[in-house]
């Protein structure tokens, strides 16, 4: 418990402080009071108890932090630590094989720059029964919530905040004058106040459409893992642009569910065209490349498959992929929110042909 700093005359002062050093008398992490108050306390002048203060200190019995303010010795050694980087984040059960990388990553920069990883686990942000099924966030008011609750817990001790890419634009931009060198991971923002990584999906979706064109496939069809996931959303508009000349009539399909995936499969036994599947997600290239397996389509020959995420996930299956370097996606935003020099960064893609395309 907290004691009370009263008495009279310097001795009395003097002794209190040593009684402070006894484990639990005074909140590590708490200043003591300023000599004013100190002098009144106790019946003596400012100065009187400035030197009292000052001997402590030279003593080791207290420490001065560079604001002027006297702590207990042991503060120091979590004081004077930089502040860590707080991670907001899905809970860990919930990491995809993309998370579990882009937070080595983050790992590997905090280790670099020697700061501590604060993570902040939430529950709201991500809702998912299996790989398969669609998931779901929080409203936008339980978000608000959440985010008011961690700047009100955490803000006047951390050093950046690194934000899972659920976190959607509509409730970060209520956070402007409080929301300090946030960087969003795996996508990408149009708040000014907030830095991003991202994947670069312009130059893969080029590399796709270049590649169904030179293997002759003559129609491309999109496939979504849900209707609101964002990187999978900006990867598929990058690429029905660039599709857009060449394959005029690409089509995006939503693949969340057992039902959605066998409509799939129907429509590929009896389609004529050959055609180029891009999965935006690698769970989803995964239940697509069994389930028309088990179909009796042959890839490539019938039908080819393409994963534009490319984690381990796709490429121990063989499963033709554009790749990004998620450890590197997490280094890049661990390093901006240190730095506080924000900015829209994109990881560009590496082509790596599997099996199935």
């Amino acid at each position: 418990m907290k004691m009370e700093l009263r008495g009279t005359g310097v001795a009395a002062l003097r002794e209190c402080l040593l009684d402070l050093r006894r484990a639990g008398r005074w909140p590590l992490l708490e200043p003591l009071p300023v000599t004013r108050f100190l002098g009144e306390s106790f019946g003596i002048s400012n100065v009187s108890a400035y030197r009292v203060l000052s001997e402590f200190s030279k003593a080791g019995h207290l420490w001065r932090a560079a604001n002027g303010r006297y702590f207990l010795a042991d503060a120091r050694r979590l004081l004077e630590k930089p502040a860590p980087v707080a991670c907001l984040i899905r809970r860990l059960e919930r990491w995809s094989e993309v998370g579990r990388e882009i937070m080595q990553g983050v790992d590997d920069a905090c280790g670099e720059l020697e700061r501590a990883m604060l993570l902040v686990h939430d529950r709201i942000l991500f809702r998912q029964a299996d790989p398969m099924s669609p998931t779901t966030i929080g409203s936008v008011r339980d978000l608000r919530a959440t985010m008011e609750d961690f700047l009100l817990m955490h803000s006047a001790r951390i050093e950046g905040v690194v934000l899972d890419e659920l976190w959607p634009d509509r409730v970060l931009s209520g956070f402007k004058n409080r929301l300090r060198q946030g960087v969003i991971l795996y996508r990408r923002t149009k708040l000014p106040f907030l830095g991003c990584v991202s994947a670069d999906t312009d130059a893969a979706a080029q590399l796709v459409v270049q590649y169904a064109m030179q293997n002759s496939y003559k129609e491309l069809a999109i496939l979504l893992p849900g209707r609101g996931y964002a990187p999978a959303l900006e990867m598929a508009e990058s690429v029905r642009v660039a599709a857009a000349e060449p394959f005029p009539e690409v089509r995006a399909v939503c693949v969340d569910s057992e039902a959605s995936l066998s409509a799939l499969v129907d429509a590929m036994r009896v389609r004529r065209q050959r055609t180029l599947l891009v999965a935006t997600e690698d769970n989803l290239a995964v239940a697509t490349l069994d389930a028309l397996g088990k179909a009796g389509v042959k890839f490539p020959r019938q039908a080819g498959l393409l994963s534009t995420m490319g984690s381990r996930i796709a490429t121990r299956r063989a499963i033709t992929c554009t790749e990004f370097d998620f450890r590197l996606m997490g280094v890049e935003a661990a390093r901006m929110a240190v730095s506080g020099n924000l900015k829209h960064l994109s990881i560009p893609p590496v082509f790596t042909l599997g099996d199935t395309a």
